[in-house]
């Protein structure tokens, strides 16, 4: 109680008056805001979330072999470039997220959630809602290529190479094929 007398006396002090009123007023208003945030914590609410899933090793790996194949293809147009091959390391997978509703159900001993994916009418069918993708990223990118000994011809390949990929220089590496 003496805490609240205090904090009185300073609201009062505050607003240069002792309009005890007003104090209490002001007083009041403040405890029941701060009641309604802890409130608000203890209630259970419905709500959107997501989740996400990465692709599984064998659709990694085909992402990987068709990427190396695309620019297999354009790194051999390059002049001088001749005969190549590009090897593509993946330092991650795609990631998906997918909408979930989550509801909360509280018990005397234990708080439990429960999610359920958001499912819609897609082209193939009922398909969960897709949120947003992540696209893999590139650890590194290995040319090998007849023209791997000419500065010039590695110069046009790694240009060619961190714009095609979106990766910086330091992760492209061309060398000359035995």
């Amino acid at each position: 109680m003496e805490i609240i007398k205090k904090l009185d006396l300073k609201i009062k002090n505050f607003f240069g008056g002792n309009d005890s009123k007003k104090s209490k007023l002001i007083l009041v208003c403040g405890c029941v805001g701060i009641l309604l945030i802890f409130l608000s914590e203890l209630l259970p609410e419905n709500k959107a979330e997501h989740y996400y899933k990465n692709h599984s090793v064998s659709e990694t790996i085909d992402e990987e072999n068709e990427l190396e194949k695309r620019i297999e293809k354009a790194v051999s147009q390059i002049k001088g470039a001749g005969r190549t091959e590009v090897t593509i390391t993946l330092d991650s997978s795609d990631e998906y997220f997918y909408a979930k509703n989550s509801s909360e159900n509280y018990d005397e001993s234990e708080e439990n959630t429960e999610y359920e994916l958001v499912i819609i009418e897609g082209q193939n069918g009922e398909e969960p809602l897709l949120i947003k993708t992540y696209k893999a990223k590139i650890r590194g990118v290995l040319i090998v290529c007849d023209g791997g000994n000419n500065p010039l011809v590695c110069e046009k390949i790694i240009d060619a190479v961190c714009a095609l990929l979106n990766v910086p220089s330091n992760k492209v590496s061309v060398a000359e094929m035995a």
